[in-house]
């Protein structure tokens, strides 16, 4: 067997590594599937992850039992919300009554007291950031008149955004067996929350204080959903999961719905919807980290279903592989040559450079008139030479500006030649004798031999080597002769 001695071996491992990194670097969708969030073990029974342009249609099958029936507790209060902007007014103060107050203590509560009075862009912000029940209670009633006046304006959003497997009866979302919904209609809600700038501002404000408008009493609330804020430090380690794109979320958790949580992302223009429900994981006799590991989980799972999304949405792929694709890399620059102009190719100047691509766009590479191409080149005259800058060249898909690469030119130019000029033999003329005229006398002839260059003089050497030579000639036959002899 022939034996290849170790530097051989540990070359070809390199060469074997390079080629396996090559292929993870341009192959990102076998990369994004690799990441793919196995549904199977995530402890919701109701899951779906969507964009916000299609909220009913899952994204690349992530979906569990989405159209299935489920309770959402707090996210509710989402569209309290919508509907609450929509309806009411900031400004308008809100008297808080008996009903607003009357909660059972395992409910969550801002602290109201019945005669305060806020204003109601105020109470959303107790409604939503710690999710408080008597603040929904105290929004319903201003905005609908009563929770149940209210709980009408809410249904009657939902099938205005096709919500068709939903029905709300109260604002704050505590049990009823009469109000449910589905993980698909809550994708729905969600994608018109994110289109809401008010509400997604204050969803994704950490802390706020409400004032109460008689006696000027103070609350300070804060939020607690931790794609947006850190938990509050406690005496153990607790979860954090801050996501930069997160514009917003919900949370929710009652023993029926178990615990529950919507939350909406937006990247480089694309929202994302997540929505999980049902997780009944049992948190008796756990306590400390284990027991905030547990009521903490829905946030991780949203953080990996987004990064997933634009993962998937937004891979990281070499120009070399969208020209394969599709994806054009040459364009045409006029360069200008003396009094005319010439047409030389612009090439991007790195294929090998990787950029991030919209995925739609990719798919739609083949389509010449869904990608759209701007070349700006840069004016030039010869000489040029390959590889000096061209301009730029930016790629549109659907008014979206998808990356910018830099131009070169891909051959140089040279000017043409200057010709050399040809020489030209002039000679003296000199003028004629005079009829009678006799030649130049010879004192002026020999004056004139005198002044002529060296060069046209005959130098005495011409006369004396050629005699010289002869001599030796003839010395060298004698001396040949006397020796025959």
């Amino acid at each position: 067997m022939k034996r290849f001695p170790m530097k051989t071996h540990v070359r070809r491992l390199a060469a074997l590594l390079a080629v396996l990194t090559a292929f993870v670097v341009l192959c990102p969708e076998s990369r994004a599937e690799d990441n793919k969030p196995d549904l199977s073990t995530f402890p919701e029974r109701n899951v779906i992850l969507s964009t916000g342009d299609a909220p009913q249609v899952s994204l690349n099958g992530l979906e569990k039992n989405a159209d299935e029936k489920a309770y959402p507790a707090s996210i509710v209060k989402m569209m309290t919300g919508l509907v609450a902007l929509e309806k009411g007014n900031l400004e308008d103060l809100v008297t808080i009554s008996a009903h607003d107050v009357k909660l059972a203590t395992a409910n969550t509560k801002i602290g109201l007291k019945e005669g305060e009075v806020y204003r109601l862009g105020d109470l959303l912000y107790g409604m939503l950031l710690p999710s408080g029940n008597d603040a929904a209670r105290a929004v319903a009633e201003q905005v609908g008149g009563s929770e149940e006046g209210f709980a009408e304006l809410m249904n009657q959003k939902a099938q205005e955004l096709g919500m068709l497997s939903s029905h709300f009866t109260n604002a704050s979302g505590l049990h009823d067996e009469n109000m449910y919904t589905t993980a698909r209609d809550l994708a729905i809600m969600g994608a018109a929350a994110a289109e809401n700038e008010a509400l997604c501002q204050i969803l994704t404000t950490p802390t706020y204080t409400l004032t109460e408008q008689t006696t000027g009493r103070t609350i300070s609330v804060r939020n607690i959903d931790r794609l947006v804020n850190e938990p509050k430090s406690g005496d153990y380690e607790k979860v954090h999961a801050l996501y930069t794109w997160c514009i917003g979320g919900k949370t929710g958790s009652t023993n029926a719905a178990g615990r529950t949580y919507m939350a909406m992302a937006r990247y480089s223009g694309v929202t994302l919807v997540c929505v999980l429900l049902g997780d009944k994981v049992p948190t008796t006799s756990t306590k400390g980290t284990a027991y905030d590991k547990i009521i903490a989980n829905r946030f991780l799972e949203a953080k990996s279903l987004f990064e997933y999304g634009y993962a998937h949405l937004f891979p990281v792929m070499s120009i070399r592989m969208l020209q394969t694709e599709g994806l054009q890399t040459e364009f045409t620059a006029t360069v200008q040559k003396g009094e005319t102009s010439c047409a030389i190719p612009a090439v991007v100047a790195d294929l090998d450079a990787a950029v991030t691509v919209y995925l739609p766009a990719r798919l739609a590479l083949q389509d010449k008139e869904a990608i759209r191409c701007d070349a700006a080149l840069t004016p030039a005259e010869v000489p040029i030479q390959a590889g000096d800058p061209a301009g730029q060249v930016s790629y549109y898909y659907q008014d979206r500006l998808l990356f910018t690469l830099p131009l070169v030119f891909a051959y140089g130019l040279e000017p043409d030649p200057t010709p050399s000029p040809v020489p030209v033999l002039t000679m003296e003329k000199r003028p004629l004798p005079s009829p009678g005229e006799t030649a130049a006398p010879v004192q002026q002839i020999e004056q004139a031999e005198e002044d002529a260059p060296a060069s046209r003089q005959t130098s005495p050497l011409l006369f004396i080597l050629p005699s010289l030579a002869l001599l030796l000639g003839v010395f060298v036959y004698c001396l040949l002769r006397r020796r025959k002899k």
